[in-house]
């Protein structure tokens, strides 16, 4: 068995650019949909907190390039090929059916593959695919060694150090322009830099024009490749994919030589190492090997920014101590480590990320031994560990157990039509979609006129090169030089028809949102205002308001919010505490729209009904939760702040 608890089954349609979906739960299909496109494939798959979504083909998705993209927007879900690796060889996908007893080996419809390659996945029938990105590396170093003696010596290292830092600040300026995705470590001298290296998340022909190789009297800079595959197969039916599953916490400690730690939830190391000139690829895919990774771990406060791009790639969470750890501190833990569990750490980077690891490993200690008091009796052993990674990302621990205990799903209800009191929204939304569509078509035909003028110009001086006409005045360079302007505008109106089409897909997502009943619309207000308060948006019954912050609420404000019978409040930033506090005493749940699945349509919020709900039931189950434990808690709070405010309590 795979230990998959809810699989997603996907297979394409033919001649069609979407796909049939079912979604399986222990066994049992519980959702079906039919000529579902990708965008909605990931949507659902989030939505429904998928374990893995299965294929025949995972090149159906599209090219490499495709894929990689729809892996980045999965949330936790695995993409698996139930068919086979280029490795191990491939079987039909029939064969696969027949052997479950799910047909009888004849050729499936799209319907009938979906199902089957669900199936299989939670068989254990497949192989989880990992996507990794090409990489390109950029190195930037000194052309002279000097020596120990010379009066010039020292000018003579200024100045190249100089040359170092200047060219380093320029390509990494001409890298930020192209917005595309790099770490830089540099080996810093005493007047500048020495030597820089930038690991570039692009294949090497995307840096054509940005940069280029250079080789002066005092600088070389090199660029290439670096060699890595674009997937990786590993088997969900083998020991090594239940271990791929466990959750960890990661430290890191980048520079020129970088230093891994990773940690599992009962505090062993399983990984401690270090090498010179690693990307974030590279420990991308050597974490993949490990497990998942929950908390990435820094030990300074700012932390570098590979930790925290490491931390929102893999949509894990940012440890970063109050105060930079001290060496001696560093050294304190990776004494007790080897003490312990007798590994040693063998420099100073291994030692610096095991005790970022250790440190965030310690502030979780106290909930994680909690876990296992609460739960070793009531759940298996093999979910312990998935108890424990939502604890870490805030679920509460009866809430965790319950999750873990929870039956399958049941089937999803039929979509609701949608209500009268939207159709003037969505009138508003189909208007901005139509404009949308009249901008992207003018986009398309200033497209083809330049791309026509181009090409008549290239053709143009390919035959004035050839001496099959004259060039007119002023001469080929001219042509050069105005195609080289026309290029420039291609590319600019490409991009702003990708704007054009990204912002015609936000709206046909919430138009089909509304209109099947799935979504709901709230008008988005600058902060709590009367005016708000006094036109709330109506939702399951409830007065439910959005705002983008709370940042004030005093009586008066309190008195008219219970006056007006507001439900709940949608606020885009957390309250401070004794705004909180004083929400909790009103009795009003406070919902974070970074909770909700959510999109921002110009003043409208059009929200997913499904996650609203939930988020506002777990709010209420929050207030429920503190007035039975500590009834006067929130009193108390609110009178201290009136108190540390205007002296004593009103």
């Amino acid at each position: 068995m795979s230990g998959y608890k809810a699989v997603m089954g996907i297979d394409k349609l033919s001649s069609y650019d979407s796909f049939s979906m079912v979604i399986s739960t222990n066994g049992k299909i519980v959702l079906r949909d039919e000529a579902i496109r990708v965008d909605s494939i990931v949507k659902m798959a989030n939505l429904h907190k998928v374990d893995a979504i299965a294929t025949d083909n995972i090149f159906e998705i599209g090219d490499a390039a495709a894929i990689r993209h729809f892996v980045s927007r999965l949330l936790g879900a695995e993409l698996v090929q139930v068919t086979g690796s280029p490795a191990a060889g491939f079987l039909p996908l029939s064969v696969i059916g027949k052997r479950l007893g799910l047909s009888l080996g004849e050729k499936l419809n799209p319907s009938r593959s979906a199902e089957v390659c669900a199936m299989a996945a939670e068989a254990g029938i497949g192989y989880s695919v990992r996507v990794f990105d090409p990489e390109t590396r950029i190195t930037i170093s000194k052309r002279r060694k000097f020596g120990t003696g010379g009066m010039s010596a020292g000018r003579y290292q200024r100045s190249m150090q100089g040359a170092v830092l200047n060219l380093t600040n320029r390509i990494k300026s001409s890298l930020v322009s192209k917005g595309l995705d790099f770490d830089v470590s540099l080996k810093k001298g005493a007047h500048g830099i020495v030597g820089a290296t930038f690991n570039v998340y692009a294949p090497r022909p995307s840096l054509y024009g940005i940069v280029r190789p250079l080789r002066t009297s005092s600088v070389n800079v090199r660029i290439a490749p670096m060699p890595s595959k674009s997937f990786d197969f590993v088997s969900i039916g083998n020991g090594a994919a239940s271990a791929s599953k466990r959750h960890l916490i990661v430290g890191v400690d980048p520079g020129m030589v970088t230093g891994i730690a990773a940690l599992d939830l009962s505090g062993r190391i399983v990984h401690l190492s270090s090498g010179r000139g690693v990307s974030r690829g590279q420990i991308t895919r050597a974490i993949a090997d490990l497990g998942r990774a929950l908390v990435f771990a820094s030990d300074v406060n700012p932390p570098p920014s590979t930790v925290s791009k490491l931390a929102s790639s893999h949509n894990a969470l940012l440890f970063v101590p109050e105060q930079s750890l001290k060496t001696s501190e560093k050294s304190e833990i990776a004494e007790r480590f080897y003490t312990e569990q007798s590994i040693k750490a063998e420099d100073t980077h291994q030692r610096d990320s095991l005790a970022a690891a250790a440190k965030a490993f310690a502030s979780y200690r106290n909930k994680l031994d909690q876990v296992v008091s609460h739960a070793k009796n009531s759940v298996a052993p093999e979910q312990l560990d998935e108890i424990k990674a939502s604890v870490i990302r805030g679920m509460s621990i009866t809430d965790a157990i319950a999750q873990a205990e929870a039956p399958p799903p049941e089937p999803r209800e039929a979509p609701k039509p949608f209500r009268g009191s939207d159709r003037a929204r969505i009138k508003v939304l189909e208007a901005k979609l139509n404009d949308a569509r009249a901008e992207l078509s003018a986009l398309r035909g200033q497209l083809d006129a330049r791309d026509a003028e181009l090409e008549e110009l290239r053709n143009q001086l390919r035959l004035a090169r050839l001496g099959a006409i004259k060039p007119k005045l002023p001469g080929s360079y001219e042509f050069e030089r105005r195609i080289k302007s026309l290029s420039g505008e291609v590319l600019q109106l490409r991009a702003e028809l990708e704007g054009a089409r990204y912002v015609n897909s936000r709206y046909l997502a919430a138009v089909d949102g509304l209109a099947s009943g799935r979504c709901f619309a709230f008008k988005r207000s600058p902060s709590l205002s009367a005016t708000a308060m006094g036109s709330p948006d109506s939702f399951d019954g409830l007065s439910i308001i959005a705002v983008a912050n709370l940042e004030r609420l005093d009586d008066e404000a309190g008195a008219a919010l219970k006056a007006a019978g507001i439900s709940a409040i949608i606020t885009e930033s957390r309250p401070p505490a004794p705004v909180a506090a004083r929400m909790m005493e009103l009795e009003i749940p406070v919902v974070l729209l970074n909770d909700l699945e959510w999109e921002a349509v110009g003043r409208l919020l059009v929200i997913e009904g499904g996650s609203l709900r939930l988020a506002v039931a777990k709010a209420r189950s929050a207030i429920a939760e503190h007035f039975r434990s500590s009834p006067r808690r929130v009193k108390q709070l609110f009178d201290d702040y009136k108190k540390d405010r205007w002296g004593h309590p009103q």
